[in-house]
């Protein structure tokens, strides 16, 4: 959708500046993109001229998808279109939202409903199914510079029909009376509670004249009774330092641990990067606006908690990032399943698969509305006997011969998996062998590196012929963290073992069943695996595994 169209023309161009921006660290990560299908692209007219927002309808398309699946295993997805010439030129007219309906898992559409309210422009639809079986539709319903208004609708019976059942928050006047920019609701997105009710997020420009003034707000509402009444305003995210802040677009969702995170952009003062805060209940928010996510997140946010527990975010910026660590850090490895990314969106389709729901640009004009399914990495092997694909190599000389992966080491020279298969729990393994005396050493959750030593972030644990097995911690330094004793011969083939499972790290090496080190560490999270030699000696590798 163009929301907010008139103040966010300046941010529209800063995220196509950012379309080309490249992650950090890695090319690709633990999803890999496949296949696509559309929803819908709604044919171009030609239209009477621009509407109310000073666009011209008849290349728009649809736009602003979002997703909900039902207790029967149906998805049903719900988009912004403009079919018709906009209210100021046909009374009834107005961009209006239609619900389409899966039976396959996301991968063939049919329309299901459409929805319109006559002589306004409705957007910013969200789904939401409640434990009896019904189905709310959050909506975003204007006439711009005159009302603006946040509406539920229901349906029980699938998403066939649906009728009125509440207003969330509204503000509604004559032409001018609203302020110069209008003071406006915004992009709903509700979420169920523990005890079971209905709480929903929303942008709120209200504020701004009051005092203290807030030029847009993240403010809640909680329904206890499925959404058919809601209480009173909860401040999740402002800045109480600057009036100018403009948290928006809130998405949020409950993780594995229990808490419950939302994402969200703020325009005005940050250039709409994107921020994130937490809240044991849902309902309790801390003071303030935050915590920064990501320099390359920007505009337009959508974070899906995946079962295992990693959280994935998207946003306009065209980038993915992940965390293990239940949003404490984030690391930028993967790029988006389309060439752009506009408000897009991210669902779980299966164990090992997710969705993106974006809205594509098309050469006619606007955008149709698209789904691209991504394959989670659950497992890495390789045996090296045929090459090293997917290895980064930093310093030392390196070979795949005689089914081994070999290097001549000058400073602990080492090769890196990517795309890396990074989990928040996960057990890695190879066979190491010390050719001469010296050491060599698996790496894991390692990020930001570079040739040299010990420039990344991340740990390796590793054998030495002077008869050690150890564990240490890079942060571009190296910290030791547990050395154990141990026989460590050259020329001889051992089998190395590291679980890493939220915070705890074993190793393990040539007994399977009995750790060397047991150390708890959770500095670095997310990262990918690798191999490592030591110095001025050579090392061969083999049998390298991720599960």
């Amino acid at each position: 959708m163009r929301q907010k169209l008139f103040s966010s023309f300046a941010v529209f161009i800063c995220l196509i500046m950012l379309l080309t921006a490249i992650p950090a660290f890695a090319s690709n990560g633990p999803i890999v993109w496949g296949t696509s299908s559309t929803i819908t692209d709604i044919n171009t007219f030609t239209d009477a001229g621009t509407d109310a927002r000073g666009i011209r309808p008849g290349t728009f398309g649809a736009e602003y998808a979002r997703m909900v699946k039902l207790a029967n295993g149906d998805w049903l997805a719900v988009t912004a279109i403009y079919d018709n010439n906009g209210y100021t030129k046909v009374s009834w007219g107005g961009t209006r939202l239609q619900v389409f309906r899966s039976t396959d898992n996301c991968r063939t559409w049919s329309l299901a409903a459409t929805l319109w309210e006559e002589g306004r422009d409705v957007d910013n639809g969200q789904l939401l199914q409640l434990p009896n079986g019904d189905i709310l539709l959050a909506i975003r319903s204007v006439r711009w510079q005159e009302s603006y208004q946040l509406r539920v609708y229901k349906s029980v019976n699938g998403g066939s029909n649906w009728s009125y059942l509440s207003t969330i928050d509204q503000n509604n006047g004559t032409v001018g009376s609203l302020g110069n920019p209008d003071k406006g609701v915004y992009e709903p997105h509700m979420q169920l509670l523990d005890d079971g009710s209905v709480a929903v997020m929303y942008a709120n420009e209200k504020h701004v004249t009051e005092s203290p003034s807030y030029s847009q707000i993240i403010s809640e509402k909680i329904s206890t009774n499925g959404g058919a009444s809601w209480g009173n305003e909860i401040y999740v995210a402002w800045d109480p330092t600057n009036a100018g802040a403009r948290p928006g677009m809130p998405v949020w969702t409950k993780m594995t641990n229990g808490q419950y995170i939302v994402t969200f952009e703020v325009c005005g003062t940050q250039n709409c990067k994107v921020f994130t805060k937490k809240s044991a209940d849902g309902k309790t928010w801390a003071s303030g606006i935050g915590t920064q996510v990501s320099s390359n997140q920007q505009g337009g946010p959508y974070l899906l908690s995946l079962s295992d527990g990693r959280l994935v975010l998207s946003s306009n910026s065209n980038v993915l990032s992940l965390s293990n660590d239940f949003g404490n850090t984030w690391i930028d490895n993967d790029p988006v399943a389309f060439g752009n990314s506009w408000w897009a969106a991210l669902y779980q389709t299966g164990a090992n698969e997710i969705a993106m729901l974006d809205s594509v640009e098309r050469s006619v004009g606007g955008h149709n509305v698209q789904v691209r399914f991504g394959t989670l990495s659950s497992s890495y092997t390789n045996d090296f006997a045929a090459n090293d694909s997917g290895w980064v190599r930093y310093g030392g000389t390196w070979s795949v011969s005689g089914g081994s992966y070999n290097v001549n080491s000058v400073s602990a020279d080492k090769s890196l998996l990517t795309p890396y298969p990074s989990k928040m729990s996960y057990t890695l393994e190879g066979d190491i062998k010390l050719n001469n005396s010296g050491q060599g050493s698996l790496v894991f959750n390692v990020s930001n590196p570079a040739a040299g030593a010990d420039l990344q972030k991340g740990y390796a644990a590793g054998i030495d012929s002077a008869g050690s097995i150890w564990l240490g911690r890079f942060n571009n330094n190296w910290t030791s963290l547990q050395t154990v004793t141990a026989s460590i011969a050259t020329n001889t083939w051992y089998h190395m073992k590291i679980t890493v499972n939220s915070g705890t790290i074993k190793v393990y090496v040539t007994d399977m069943n009995v750790p060397k080190i047991t150390y708890a560490d959770a500095t670095f999270t997310s990262g990918t695996v690798g191999v490592r030699g030591g110095f001025n000696n050579s090392v061969s590798f083999d049998n390298i595994k991720v599960n």
